[in-house]
């Protein structure tokens, strides 16, 4: 089975760097995004799908993980794709978001969490 692609989107550089290492180690490929403009740039660049799945940070500067959600909605080719939100400032799992995992986490649960979702969630096939 080819590596699942992810779209990592934290601010935090060293949480960005930790977790990419560690999603790496697990066997995804991982894209990483600084900030939502440059998640949204990525997902609008590679359309259908850039991504299998979005692990999304929800406090971020300039575009927040929230903003994120809501273009991803309103776009019917980003729409279906899955998204795990990464969170301390929510407590409940925000509209568009197929998976919450609260800050602090786990790698073992946030693992756990993006191969459920890719499970359930079935990601749409790329075209070519």
């Amino acid at each position: 089975m080819p590596a699942r692609t992810l779209l990592l989107v934290e601010d935090d550089l060293d949480v960005r760097d930790t977790l990419q290492d560690l999603l790496e180690e697990e066997g995804f490929d991982v894209i990483p995004a600084a900030n939502g403009k440059q998640a949204i740039d990525f997902l609008t660049l590679n359309k259908p799908q850039g991504a299998d799945l979005v692990v999304l940070d929800l406090m971020m500067p300039m575009v927040s993980g929230w903003e994120v959600l809501e273009r991803m909605s309103h776009d019917h080719k980003l729409a279906g794709i899955p998204v795990v939100v990464l969170s301390a400032a929510a407590t409940e799992k925000p509209p568009g978001a197929h998976v919450f995992v609260r800050k602090p986490f786990s790698i073992d649960a946030l693992v756990q969490a993006i191969e459920s979702c890719l499970a359930g969630c079935g990601p749409k096939p790329r075209s070519n």
